[in-house]
């Protein structure tokens, strides 16, 4: 396999040599999949990790398939998890991702990006890594982007680690906005450091709201106890990308088996987890609610559906949340 100089696929100008199987596979017509649906202010994306409970554990996934489906599906993008090695496993350039996206009619959304920003011994590497996602979202017009929370810490330890946080993010989202034009905003997760209202306030009064944004994730905010729409109502000013995804506090107590043969037994920690996740309109969150929020906003950008779960199939599992947007988010902005 070619491997892809971080730097020189960063600046676009790698020539990378792909399988015979891959540029095959990125040859074949693709006139038969349906152009996403244009909406005058959103943009629906769909994360590529959502793909991981249906692939071979192990496997790369398989991203021109990914960006066939989330095409097909109705969908305008994807944010991709694993960047950048999701883009050198697939043997793709930066420039030669941004081809592909446009033969199937869809947008550069996002990455997943993360680090551990409360450890001062990690911080240069970060902003190092910081400054190649985001000049990948100036390349393609990005305004917007997304950071993933820490792990957590002792509970003695989380006010130093909130404090060291916020001060490295207050610095990187200036730099993300003065040098590149895009906007940081914080994707709350569950077993992260961010996972609970209070620590979703603490975020939103310990940050600088003129560099410091929100991607808040709905049924992480749900499975943590949060209150969403109070959450989304005191933010509204700051949210720059987010996540719809349903979630139940009450999760079934089966067996989560993925479509790739996983199984997670229901009482575990992870089988509640994949258990709690859901297709739009499946679960507890009242996303008409949300909707109507943002369009009194006036919110302009990115709606990723990420789902944690896979229990028939991709196609059935977008169907079910592309139905539910077309026939209950839509005519909110119509």
């Amino acid at each position: 396999m070619t491997r892809i100089d971080r730097r020189r696929f960063m600046a676009g100008t790698a020539a990378v040599v792909a399988s015979r199987s891959l540029v095959a596979r990125a040859a074949e017509p693709v006139a038969e999949i349906k152009k996403p649906r244009e909406r005058p202010h959103v943009l629906y994306a769909l994360s590529t990790g959502s793909w991981g409970r249906v692939i071979r554990p192990g496997e790369p996934l398989p991203l021109l398939k990914i960006l066939d489906e989330t095409a097909a599906a109705g969908f305008n993008g994807v944010r991709l998890t694993g960047w950048p090695n999701i883009l050198e496993q697939n043997h793709l350039s930066a420039e030669q991702y941004g081809e592909e996206l446009e033969k199937r009619g869809l947008r550069f959304s996002t990455i997943s990006f993360g680090g551990q920003y409360y450890d001062r011994g990690q911080q240069s590497e970060i902003l190092a890594r910081a400054r190649d996602a985001l000049a990948l979202h100036q390349r393609f017009g990005a305004t917007a982007g997304v950071f993933f929370p820490p792990s957590p810490v002792k509970p003695a330890e989380e006010a130093d680690a909130f404090r060291e946080m916020f001060r490295f993010v207050d610095r990187m989202g200036k730099m993300a906005l003065e040098a590149y034009g895009v906007r940081f905003g914080l994707h709350n997760h569950t077993d992260t450091l961010v996972e609970n209202q209070a620590q979703v306030d603490r975020y939103l009064e310990g940050t600088n709201p003129d560099y410091v944004f929100c991607a808040w994730d709905t049924a992480h905010l749900h499975v943590g106890g949060c209150d969403v729409q109070a959450t989304f109502r005191k933010s509204l000013d700051r949210i720059v990308y987010t996540d719809f995804k349903d979630a139940t506090r009450k999760p079934v107590a089966d067996d989560y088996l993925s479509p790739n043969g996983e199984r997670f037994a229901g009482d575990s920690h992870s089988g509640k987890f994949f258990n709690s996740m859901l297709e739009l309109g499946r679960g507890e969150i009242d996303f008409v609610a949300l909707m109507k929020m943002l369009a009194e906003k006036k919110y302009a950008g990115w709606i990723n559906h990420d789902l944690d779960t896979i229990r028939v199939s991709i196609a059935e599992s977008w169907r079910v949340s592309m139905d539910y947007v077309r026939e209950k988010l839509d005519p909110i902005w119509a």
